[in-house]
C-alpha cells in the first residue's frame, strides 16, 4: 500500500518522510505543530506503521506488525494523552522515560507519540528532556501541539519540527465526498471546518449544527425588521435555551465577517454562501462603521457571557445596541 495514502495534504511532509525512510536517516525526534484536526496524529501512526513494517514494501498493511498498528496494540507504539487539563511529570516519567528504557518488543522501534505536548508541565519537559538528548538507538520520541511556544526552547532546539498547515478548501471538499450530503451541506462543512478534517467531522456527527446555524441567522434577519415588542419576544426566544447563547454569537460574529467582507469586495469565501442574497441586502444598508460596531458589540457580549453575567441581561443589551440607528 502507498505510504501516507490516507492523509490529504501536506506533501512536503510526506515527501520528506519518504526519502528518510528510503535513505535509512530518520530522526529519533520530532515535533509535530500546527492546529487541530488537520492530520498531525494520523501522519505519527502512518510514520509508526512505515517504520515497524515487516514487509518488502512499508507498509505492506498485512504483517503482523501493520495488523496491530492498525488495531492500536502494537506494544512498540507508546501513545501519552494528558492526564486532565496538563500532562504530569508523573505520567512522563512512566510513559515516556522508563518506557524508552525497554528494548523494543518485536520491532526495530519503540514509538513514543505524545499527543498533547504543549500540555506537558515544565517539570514534565525537563523529565523527558534527557530522553530527546540522548536517545536509545531504537528510539524515536514524537511531540504533536498546537501551540510549539509553551515547549521549552531546549526541547525545539533537539527536535526536528514539521509544520502542519491547515488544509485548503478543495482538499476538504474531497474528503467530504465520501459522505451522503447535499452540495450545499458540503460547502458549509468546508467552510466552518476552516482547513481541518477532525473539525469537519464533528460538525457532521453534530446533530444540531445545522439547525442552530440557520436559527441564529433566523434571529438575526427578524432582528432587521422587528419592532421592540419584536425585539424583546427575540430576546426571550434566545434566551430560553442558555446553552445555546455562546454558538449563537459565534454564528453571528461569522454572519457581520461575512458582511464586511462582500461590502469590501463584493465576493469571498463566504460562511453564509447559501444566504447571500440576504448578506448583500444588509450589506447595502450597513455602513462600514455600523458593521465594525456590531462586530465588537458580539465580542463583547460573548466576554460577558464567558464572565458568566446574566445571559438576558447581555443579550437584551446586545439587540438594542444593534437596533440603534448609528451611522
Amino acid at each position: 500500500m502507498e505510504l501516507f495514502q490516507d492523509i490529504r495534504g501536506h506533501e512536503d511532509i510526506k515527501k520528506y518522510f519518504k526519502k528518510a525512510i528510503q535513505t535509512d536517516k530518520i530522526s529519533h525526534s520530532y515535533i509535530f505543530e500546527g492546529p487541530k484536526g488537520v492530520g498531525k496524529k494520523m501522519m505519527a501512526m502512518s510514520l509508526a506503521k512505515a517504520l515497524l513494517c515487516q514487509g518488502e514494501d512499508r507498509p505492506c498493511g498485512k504483517c503482523k506488525a501493520c495488523t496491530l498498528v492498525e488495531a492500536g496494540t502494537h506494544p512498540d507504539i507508546i501513545k501519552v494523552d494528558k492526564d486532565t487539563r496538563t500532562t504530569k511529570i508523573d505520567t512522563i516519567r512512566e510513559q515516556v522515560v522508563k518506557n524508552m528504557d525497554i528494548k523494543p518488543y518485536q520491532g526495530p522501534y519503540k514509538i513514543i507519540i505524545v499527543t498533547e505536548a504543549d500540555t506537558v508541565t515544565i517539570e514534565g519537559q525537563n523529565a523527558m528532556l534527557k530522553t530527546i538528548e540522548e536517545p536509545p538507538s531504537y528510539g524515536m520520541i514524537i511531540l504533536i501541539t498546537e501551540n510549539l511556544a509553551k515547549l521549552l526552547p531546549t526541547i525545539k532546539s533537539r527536535c526536528i519540527q514539521l509544520r502542519f498547515n491547515p488544509l485548503n478548501q478543495t482538499q476538504i471538499m474531497e474528503y467530504l465526498q465520501g459522505y451522503p450530503i447535499s452540495e450545499v451541506q458540503k460547502e458549509i462543512y468546508a467552510q466552518f471546518a476552516e482547513g481541518s478534517i477532525g473539525t469537519a467531522k464533528k460538525l457532521i456527527e453534530d446533530e444540531d449544527f445545522l439547525e442552530e446555524r440557520k436559527t441564529s441567522i433566523n434571529y438575526l434577519l427578524e432582528l432587521q425588521k422587528a419592532d421592540l415588542m419584536q425585539m424583546y419576544n427575540i430576546q426571550k426566544s434566545i434566551c430560553e435555551d442558555k446553552e445555546f447563547i455562546s454558538s449563537l454569537l459565534e454564528f453571528w460574529l461569522l454572519w457581520y465577517r461575512d458582511l464586511a467582507i462582500l461590502k469590501a469586495t463584493g465576493e469571498g469565501n463566504l460562511y453564509y454562501l447559501d444566504y447571500k442574497t440576504h448578506l448583500l441586502d444588509m450589506a447595502s444598508k450597513l455602513t462600514y462603521n455600523t458593521i465594525d460596531r456590531h462586530i465588537k458589540l458580539i465580542k463583547d457580549a460573548t466576554m460577558q457571557i464567558n464572565q458568566n453575567i446574566y445571559p438576558t441581561f447581555v443579550i437584551e443589551n446586545l439587540l438594542l445596541k444593534i437596533k440603534e440607528r448609528k451611522k
